[in-house]
């Protein structure tokens, strides 16, 4: 009877489980699915039209539970007298600067057998930069701390159940078949080959946040507060945007960003589809010519543009049409064209979409052709389909031509005939955010044809942003769905309640060093490393609201860039749309490995097949120090316990990452700018950025955004510049030694760059080159001379040479200028100021220009007791080019209001503030050249050097902008920009001596020699060459003015720029001015609110001098800086 029941038992746990099976198969049957690429089966080719396609049926997905290595349990440290003295010892010898703080000896135990002192230390030794020397330099003064009973034993260090020496930072390298990737994205015809540099180095990195959807707030936001007139959001952008990718691009890299990288608020697609049934929002100017091998359409989806709009799980990649045909070697080729309508003139990024099959061409031809020229690329369409991939950024002209396309793509190939090569659509520009988020997944399913919609909460259909607010209707239905949607999420690998916590404030004391606030010690991730698609919820019944961001793509997250670029919605939106903020920080470690998926580096994961070398972050951190000492420089990776990479790569390259750069930031900081900056710890660390992403990879905390010490540095430009640089240096030493090549960093821009007139129509260019002390490898071997002709944008190549000058001939009367590229085997250095030239009719002798205004620098500071802070209101600074991270001034300056102090506004944070542009001589020229003469053009640092003799001249147009002796941070490397230096001062005071005119425009012209920067003999020079002095203040009146106009004196306005604008500079506190005693002046220009003085002629008798406080180029009117430059040369 017992055998019986046993038998019945177990008969009905079968029929259970076979029932439960069933439901479950009939209930994923019932699922729909939500339009991602990850498991979307072929669709129909007919357009979506104003309606929003239904959802598709998703099944559910599984994923495996890895087994993670367990971490050892942390040892105690024990508190025995031989313990504490060695730990004593230690602490005493490392160096303040290495000190990461938390060291501690945890114990002693002498092993009498063996005679050896073993030494446990705790893990933040791990967070020194390791290294044989100071292994050694640790054993040796822990021994001399040993009792004489033992001062004989040797003495080992380990860190948990490893070796100290296992964290020294040595580079695993790669298999000598992977040192090499495949071409990418190359130009067909590049400067140089950086065979030494990071030529076809692939490199994914990201820049901190961004602005993002909070679900149920119905509003986008930040992620992180307004501090010293930026927000992290934004902030690190301003290193990796101008330095960082420039650098790595130069040095032959190619770079991936999960983010838009062009800050152009306007954007064009142009694409082959033109959906009849419906909308379509790309322009329709893409054209074809058919050769021996016809285009004609893809079986595949292809991108397509037909939504004003996309939200959450609708893909711009699926639905569309893409064109395609087959390489050929020679004969009558089929050329592709985009032609583009451009809004205005300006810098445009340009990127291309494509399909990829494994005989897809390795050489599709690409040509830009922008304003001044045009630009080859091979790119090797076996990578990257189904997205944008970067070609550049190009000076592009307002309007349309019908003669020449912005894009051409041809399938004349080098690898051989018969191959696939496929065209889709061309995005120009970075544009405005289109992704539309809304409070509720449920609302992507709403249909507004159900009667069930209510009048009273029903509105027009419309598109919203979060700055106009306004509702719109969805069109997409979900027929027969019913269900709520689960609490539960799929098992994954991935603890979905991880939180990032990237703003530490680190102190001394381990104890403070906050980890993750649930941090997850799981194994290496799923495929998707993300939990799992939920069930369909019901669809709403009222109209829901959706918002777009209703800011430029550029200063969104992570997250909605990803789902624009057409990437599978696990990827972008690991959390379905419940949590955009985690999406965002998630998305960037799915974002490298759905990259990668394919290439040898996961080769069994779907992708983009991209061979992903490494990956890297840079965020800022939180913290503040009362003391006005520096929070400074936090290194992240993660080694999972020594475990290893899907490609077998072991995880702890990424400490060997981490330490490269960190040692790089914190050491040419220390000799640049302050040798006290903190190098902090590296911590191994299961942050999500640095798990996730199946490469080596680092995650750098530069400083604290918080600290007012580390602001002062970290709003400078030239300060971002050396950070950059520090950063690529780092990246490039640690994939030098991983690919085991040698290594040349690239050159520093030239410098003395001057332009001189031998004869008639024959120029000379000449230049020096800049030594990096830093680095003896950064010298150049080669220069390349790219010029602009008057009318263009750009600029083109006319010559390389390896000498120091360069000579041309110039055949006509217009405009021309130049820059000089220094490159060596390492790659390119940035380019030079920019110079110009112009030979006029006739045989006269051409005026010259110098380019005194080199100053780039941060916001004015101030410490005064309890206050402290920027006063950009007074002195914005210079940006280098352009600031793309200022949000708005500072409001609080009072160091006791805690976490508010710093606090700024967020104003500005959409707008791009002009900076130096080091582009003035041509702008000065233009009214020379309106005046009827000819113009050469010097940097003032060639006149100093003596390249340039100014006794050959007769009239010298001094150019000083916003040129202001200033310091950066606390002032440990000196005074910069002066408006005159003793050199300079004794040459023009040669020059008008001997009968030399001279015209000189500036902010500061003379108030920064009156000040406390400069001596005696400088104010001589003022009072005695110049003619002119500051004005006194009157009585009750204010010496400042913002007015934006002068009245010349004949009583006709002059506008200036006086707003922070994106096409000049600002001129805030210009010079009120005034004759020196005892000379001939006569004043041609006052401000128009308070009629004080702004510009005078100063009869010198022989010679004469105009001097403005407006600088000429921040003259809004070209005819009114024709009619200056007109009066000064008559």
């Amino acid at each position: 009877m017992k055998f019986r029941r046993y038998i019945y038992i177990l008969m009905a746990v079968i029929i259970a489980i076979a029932g439960f099976d069933t439901i479950e198969s009939q209930a994923a049957k019932k699922r729909t699915k939500a339009g991602t690429t990850q498991t979307s089966s072929r669709k129909s080719k007919k357009k979506r039209t104003t309606k929003r396609k239904k959802r598709k049926s998703r099944k559910k997905r599984y994923t495996r539970r890895v087994t993670k290595p367990t971490a050892p349990k942390p040892e105690q440290p024990s508190n025995d007298s031989l313990t504490l003295a060695v730990n004593e010892r230690l602490l005493q010898w490392i160096p303040e600067k290495l000190n990461p703080g938390g060291l501690r000896v945890n114990s002693v135990k002498p092993d009498r057998m063996s005679k050896i002192a073993r030494l446990s230390l705790n893990e933040n030794f791990t967070y020194l930069p390791v290294t044989r020397e100071l292994i050694d330099s640790l054993a040796f003064h822990a021994k001399a701390a040993l009792p004489d009973s033992i001062s004989d034993y040797n003495v080992t260090l380990n860190v948990g159940t490893k070796s100290l020496a296992y964290f020294i930072t040595k580079v695993d390298k790669l298999p000598e078949k992977f040192r090499k990737n495949p071409p990418f994205v190359v130009e067909a015809n590049p400067f140089v080959h950086a065979d030494k540099g990071l030529e076809n180095d692939i490199i994914a990195l990201w820049h901190s946040h961004g602005r993002y959807f909070k679900p149920g707030s119905g509003a986008w936001t930040w992620q992180r507060p307004f501090l010293f007139q930026s927000v992290e959001d934004t902030y690190t952008m301003s290193y990796v945007l101008p330095y960082l990718v420039p650098m790595l691009e130069n040095a032959g890299a190619y770079v991936l960003l999960p983010r838009e990288r062009d800050v152009n608020r306007h954007e064009v697609i142009v694409d082959n589809d033109t959906n009849d049934e419906g909308q379509i929002f790309s322009q329709p100017y893409y054209k074809e010519m058919t050769g021996t091998k016809p285009w004609v359409t893809g079986d595949l989806d292809g991108f397509i543009y037909d939504l004003p709009d996309f939200r959450d799980t609708e893909n711009p990649f699926e639905n569309g049409t893409y064109r395609q045909t087959t390489t050929v070697t020679g004969g009558k080729q089929s050329v592709a064209a985009w032609y583009a309508d451009i809004p205005e003139d300006g810098e445009y990024a340009v990127y291309v979409s494509y399909k990829s099959f494994p005989n897809s061409t390795e050489d599709a031809h690409y040509t830009v052709n922008y304003s001044g020229g045009t630009k080859e690329f091979r790119v090797n369409q076996t990578m990257g389909g189904g997205t944008w991939i970067y070609l550049g950024t190009f000076p592009l002209t307002k309007g349309y031509s019908d003669t020449e396309p912005i894009v051409t793509l041809t399938n004349l190939s080098e690898k051989g005939e018969g191959m696939v090569i496929t065209a889709d659509a061309v995005k120009i520009g970075g544009g405005m955010g289109n992704i539309a988020r809304s409070d509720r997944r449920s609302d992507i399913y709403y249909d507004p044809s159900t009667p069930e919609v209510s009048s009273d909460t029903a509105s027009t259909p419309t598109d919203t942003s979060d700055a106009a607010s306004k509702t719109v209707s969805g069109t997409n239905s979900l027929s027969g769905q019913n269900r709520a949607e689960p609490e539960g999420e799929e098992e994954s690998d991935t603890d979905p309640t991880e939180e990032e916590e990237d703003e530490v404030d680190e102190t001394d004391e381990v104890n403070d060093e906050t980890e993750e606030s649930e941090e997850t010690p799981d194994a290496r991730p799923a495929d998707t490393s993300v939990p799992a698609e939920p069930m369909i919820p019901s669809a709403p019944k009222t109209v829901p609201t959706f918002r777009t961001s209703g800011m430029p793509r550029f200063l969104e997250g992570a997250r909605y860039w990803l789902q624009w670029a057409g990437f599978p919605e696990p990827v972008y939106a690991p959390y379905h749309g419940s949590d955009d903020y985690k999406d965002d920080y998630t998305s960037r470690g799915n974002w490298v490995n759905y990259l990668a998926g394919g290439s040898r580096v996961l080769p069994n994961r779907e992708g983009l097949n991209i061979p992903v070398d490494m990956a890297f972050a840079l965020h800022s951190d939180a913290g503040k120090r009362a003391d006005d000492s520096f929070v400074g420089t936090l290194g992240i990776y993660f080694t999972q316990n020594g475990d290893s990479y899907r490609d077998g790569t072991p995880r702890i390259n990424s400490r060997m990452l981490t330490d490269l750069i960190m040692r790089q930031i914190t050491n040419d900081i220390r000799r640049q700018y302050e040798p006290s900056w903190t190098r902090r710890s590296m911590w191994d660390k299961s942050y999500v950025e640095a798990r996730v992403p199946e490469v080596p990879t680092t995650l750098i905390e530069l400083m604290s955004h918080q600290n007012f010490a580390d602001m002062m540095y970290g709003l400078d430009p030239s300060f971002k510049f050396t950070v950059g640089r520090a950063i690529y240096k780092g990246i490039a030493r640690f994939l030098s030694e991983r690919k085991d090549r040698e290594l040349v960093i690239q050159p520093l821009p030239v410098k003395d760059f001057a332009i001189t007139r031998e004869k008639k129509n024959h120029y000379r260019l000449s230049w020096q080159p800049t030594p990096d002390p830093l680095e003896e490898t950064a010298m150049p071997d080669k220069y390349v001379i790219l010029a602009r002709n008057q009318g263009e944008l750009g600029f083109h190549k006319i010559g390389e040479t390896s000498k120091t000058h360069y000579d041309l001939k110039v055949a006509d009367n217009e405009i021309h200028s130049f820059r000089i590229v220094a490159l060596n085997k390492g790659g390119l250095a940035f380019p030079s100021e920019t110079l110009s030239l112009r030979e006029a009719p006739g045989d006269k002798t051409p005026v010259l220009i110098i380019n005194g205004f080199t100053r780039i620098s941060a916001p004015a500071n101030f410490k005064d007791g309890n206050n402290a802070g920027f006063s950009a209101d007074k002195d914005f600074g210079v940006p280098y080019i352009k600031d793309i991270s200022f949000t708005g001034y500072q409001t609080e300056f009072n160091r006791n209001t805690g976490n508010a102090f710093g606090h700024s506004g967020s104003n500005f944070t959409t707008q791009i503030i002009a900076g130096n542009t080091f582009d003035y001589p041509a702008v000065h020229g233009e009214a020379i050249a309106n005046a009827g003469h000819g113009f050469v053009s010097s940097s003032v640092g060639a006149v100093e050097s003596g390249a340039v003799k100014l006794s050959g001249y007769k009239n010298i147009d001094l150019i000083l902008g916003k040129q202001k002796a200033g310091i950066v941070g606390n002032g440990k490397s000196g005074v910069r920009f002066k408006t005159f230096t003793p050199e300079l001062e004794r040459q023009l005071s040669v020059f008008t001596n001997e009968g030399g005119n001279l015209f000189i425009s500036g902010e500061n012209v003379v108030s920064d020699i009156f000040s406390f920067r400069y001596g005696p003999e400088d104010r001589h020079f003022a009072e005695v060459v110049l003619g002119v002095v500051p004005a006194e203040a009157p009585e009750g009146g204010l010496t400042e003015t913002r007015s934006g106009k002068l009245l010349s004196s004949d009583g006709k306005t002059v506008k200036y720029s006086s707003t922070l604008n994106e096409d000049c500079y600002i001129v805030q506190s210009p010079d009120i001015l005034a004759p020196a005693s005892g000379v001939n002046a006569r004043e041609i220009f006052s401000f128009s609110d308070t009629a004080r003085p702004a510009g005078y002629v100063i009869d010198r008798g022989r010679s004469r001098n105009m001097i403005l406080s407006i600088p000429l180029e921040a003259i809004t009117e070209s005819y009114a800086r024709d009619r200056i430059m007109a009066d000064f040369l008559r």
